[in-house]
Order: C-alpha cells, then structure tokens, then sequence
C-alpha cells in the first residue's frame, strides 16, 4: 500500500510541474489571435476590441470602435490562425481570413476572396494584445 501511495504522490508531482511550465507565447498568441477573429466572424465587435492593446482602448470606446468597424464593406466569414513567430515582447502572426464584400457591384456581391493577414501582437504587463501599429 505504501509503494501505491507513494507511486501517486509522485505522479500528481509530475503532473502539477507539467501544468506549472510557462506556455510559450507563441501558443497564447495564437489562442488570442483565434478568440480576436472568431468575435469579428460572429460580429461582436465588444468582445473583439477587448483584444485591442491598453492604448487603443484608452482612446476608442467599444461603442465607437463597433460603429466603426460596422460600417466597413467586407464581411468576415471565416478566420484561421495559421502561425506566430515571436522576440521578445512581439509577435507576427499569420491568419488565413475569407471574406465578401456585399456591397459590391453586380456579380462581385456574390465572390468569396481569401488572403493571409500579418497582424502585431505586443506583450504589455504579461498580457498580449492586438497592436494596429
């Protein structure tokens, strides 16, 4: 019975350093990149500008900033983070993004377009955010 007890205390040890290890911010910013698109998809502008660095949020309410991207003439239809390369207290990260503009003319209203967007995420105070700069 003792070796059995011993056997599990070492075991939860093990599995508490595992889930104790820092994630590599290159799988944070990812995660985020993913929650921060996922909203603009969905059109919940709120959530998506909670992504958006101290800075930008200081000076674009969530009101505005909804307003604002509610007005641009593509639609969001799908996002995929495809990758994040970061150095110290950035990232680049790459996401597939598919979209229609509805408001085109004729024919165009009905295409679907896809390219890879290259967007900065900056580390301020052990969180990530969504930089425009």
């Amino acid at each position: 019975m003792k070796i059995r007890n011993l056997c599990w205390i070492f075991g939860m040890t093990f599995a508490l350093a595992a889930c104790s290890e820092p994630r590599p911010p290159e799988e944070i910013v990812s995660e985020r990149a993913q929650a921060r698109w996922d909203a603009l998809v969905a059109r919940d502008y709120e959530k998506a500008w909670e992504y958006y660095s101290p800075g930008f949020r200081a000076e674009n309410s969530a009101d505005l900033f909804a307003a604002e991207i509610s007005r641009r003439p593509v639609k969001w239809t799908a996002a995929e983070v495809l990758e994040s390369q970061c150095a110290v207290k950035r990232c680049e990260v790459t996401t597939e993004v598919t979209y229609t503009v509805p408001r085109a003319p004729g024919q165009l209203a009905d295409m679907r377009g896809r390219r890879d967007l290259t967007e900065t995420w900056i580390e301020i105070d052990a969180d990530w955010w969504y930089s425009t700069r």
